[in-house]
């Protein structure tokens, strides 16, 4: 397949990864076997100690519009996220795990969704939860297709839902149009911030097959995993003692900044704080 001699919009997906070694490649190789014909894939190695570099070095010289980048020193999580992001050319992009798997029509069906749909932020596609082993496990989790709400809709909606959508096709310039925020909780803030710019669309003909191989079995488990140096969330000592505490304060932030009339900011506001406390303590409650 020839990516970069086509009529259809360019894709950019970014790639970050650290230690993928196990599976990188398959993930690589459900990437490039995508149906769609005109791909970006920028991958960026946060100074990965296994044999990530390697594998990915492959890819890149086999196709020309794979880009590498490595780090050589760990920069965290969301720099890298945000690297991957700035390198992009396309009109729409992904960000895509170094360890999950896609229908060959992923990107078809979701640019298929996005394109006549001018105020669609995020088209994504059905997922499912796979074991290192690949093999399909009891976990499910649905979403809502947001066509026909309004904002403040929009935005309860994802503010309870999960956060697999971070991981669809977005528009590129509504991710550009705002810095991404180095903290623990960046997929919520980017989500609640494009669902107050335009829908989430469900490409139901897709799938995205989200990989489960941490042993994480508690909240305090999450926590420390946010707390890591590889993940680069706590670089102070008040945020590695309070991890989550400013993500209320940043999303607060995306309803002030957002462009609502004063009343549905005032609304907002006045129903988040309510919000923020039922979250943290459901989320809780899910890993005792």
């Amino acid at each position: 397949m020839t990516h970069l001699k086509s009529t259809n919009p360019l894709v950019s997906i970014g790639v970050p990864v650290f230690n993928e070694e196990q599976f990188i490649r398959e993930s690589l190789e459900s990437l490039v076997n995508q149906t769609y014909g005109n791909i970006e894939l920028i991958i960026s190695d946060n100074c990965s100690t296994d044999g990530t570099s390697k594998i990915c070095k492959e890819f890149e010289e086999k196709y020309e519009w794979i880009s590498y980048n490595r780090f050589e020193e760990n920069i965290g999580a969301s720099p890298n996220f945000k690297y991957v992001l700035e390198q992009a050319t396309g009109k729409y992009f992904m960000w895509a795990a170094g360890h999950d798997l896609w229908s060959a029509n992923y990107l078809s069906e979701c640019v298929k969704m996005l394109e006549p749909r001018k105020n669609a932020a995020i088209a994504f596609g059905s997922s499912k939860w796979i074991n290192a082993n690949g093999t399909i496990f009891g976990r499910e989790y649905g979403w809502i297709d947001t066509r026909g709400m309004g904002p403040i809709e929009r935005f309860f909606v994802v503010f309870w839902g999960n956060m697999h959508p971070i991981l669809g096709l977005i528009r590129t310039e509504f991710l550009k149009s705002d810095p991404i925020t180095n903290t623990v909780g960046v997929d919520l803030i980017i989500l609640t911030r494009l669902a107050l710019l335009g829908d989430f669309v469900h490409a139901v003909e897709a799938h995205w097959s989200r990989r489960e191989f941490r042993t994480e079995s508690t909240h305090d488990d999450k926590l420390k995993r946010y707390k890591s140096v590889e993940q680069g969330f706590t670089r102070s000592i008040f945020s590695r003692a309070f991890p989550l505490v400013r993500l209320p304060l940043e999303i607060t932030k995306v309803v002030f900044n957002a462009k609502l009339p004063a009343f549905s900011k005032i609304s907002l506001l006045f129903l988040l704080l309510p919000s923020f406390i039922t979250r943290y303590f459901s989320g809780k409650s899910k890993r005792q």
